[in-house]
């Protein structure tokens, strides 16, 4: 038995064959029962990982919003090269409103054994009382939509709006929701939100001076679109990797880098909610290079 290069390429459906980047690609044994390896996706929607030959492996995929057959199954053969896989996936199109003023909700909710949670409804209440859209009244009345045999359930909300939510089989948790002003959101962002990126004005330095001091005004943004009010103070911890070379000081939602000595240091954000576990967990995204002090 030796162990071979396992290339999988996963392209969606469309005429144009796009590669899927950031699918997450799990090798297990033939029957499921044991787990070998996992790699993600790059832009060319190429994973790779090493597997023993003569065998057969269980593949699994997942992204949000994609969808895949699940299980798929391949054989490795032990000569190089020729351990290549092609595989397809559907990319949901995010459906749109046909009004500027309003943004779909839209996506899948599944039950804790990975069926779909079918005709699950979810209750809406408005929180804007009252509301002129256009010169239209709107009523805060209770709606209710119902997910499909997939699990699958979209509606249209005002933008910038906020609502209360609650999901049938969760009934005494309920959710203040928050719309973005976009055109759609994912209905599981929605709901269960949390850090996603950030951005700096001005641009973070790469070089600093010992003794020197650059200040940044962080934005961050939540993985439903909506900017954080006081996310440099509130939603995000802030450190340095090596505070022998870098110092981070916070102040009224202001950033401050101080060069302390020679070397490279990082400036780290991790999210200070971490009660909402997403799978794969993802870093948060937009944080400078590494900083070099001299």
């Amino acid at each position: 038995m030796s162990y071979e290069i396992v290339d999988i390429y996963i392209k969606d459906s469309s005429p144009a064959k796009n590669p899927a980047e950031g699918v997450v690609v799990r090798a297990f044994s033939e029957n499921g029962k044991i787990f070998y390896t996992q790699a993600t996706t790059d832009v060319g929607g190429h994973a790779g990982f090493l597997l023993p030959s003569g065998l057969t492996f269980q593949l699994r995929f997942f992204k949000q919003n994609v969808g895949f057959v699940n299980p798929q199954y391949i054989v490795i053969a032990a000569s190089p090269g020729v351990n290549s896989f092609d595989v397809t996936c559907d990319v949901l199109t995010p459906p749109t409103s046909r009004s500027a003023r309003l943004c779909v909700a839209f996506g899948y909710f599944y039950r804790i054994d990975g069926s779909p949670a079918a005709n699950v409804d979810i209750h809406v209440i408005a929180k804007f009382n009252p509301l002129l859209l256009d010169g239209n009244a709107i009523l805060t009345e209770q709606l209710a939509v119902r997910t499909d045999e997939k699990g699958y359930v979209e509606m249209p909300l005002v933008r910038c709006g906020q609502y209360d939510v609650t999901v049938q089989g969760i009934e005494d948790y309920q959710r203040c929701i928050s719309v973005p002003d976009a055109p759609n959101v994912n209905w599981p962002d929605l709901l269960f939100p949390v850090v996603d990126r950030v951005s700096f004005t001005p641009t973070p330095p790469t070089t600093l001076a010992v003794g020197q001091e650059v200040s940044i005004t962080p934005s961050v943004y939540a993985t439903d679109g909506n900017l954080l009010l006081g996310g440099a103070m509130g939603d995000v911890f802030w450190s340095s990797s090596d505070n022998s070379v870098l110092v981070i000081l916070l102040a009224g939602g202001v950033i401050t880098l101080r060069g302390i000595g020679p070397g490279t240091a990082s400036l780290r954000a991790v999210r200070a909610d971490q009660s909402i576990v997403r799978i794969p967990d993802l870093p948060i995204r937009g944080l400078p290079p590494a900083i070099t002090v001299s």
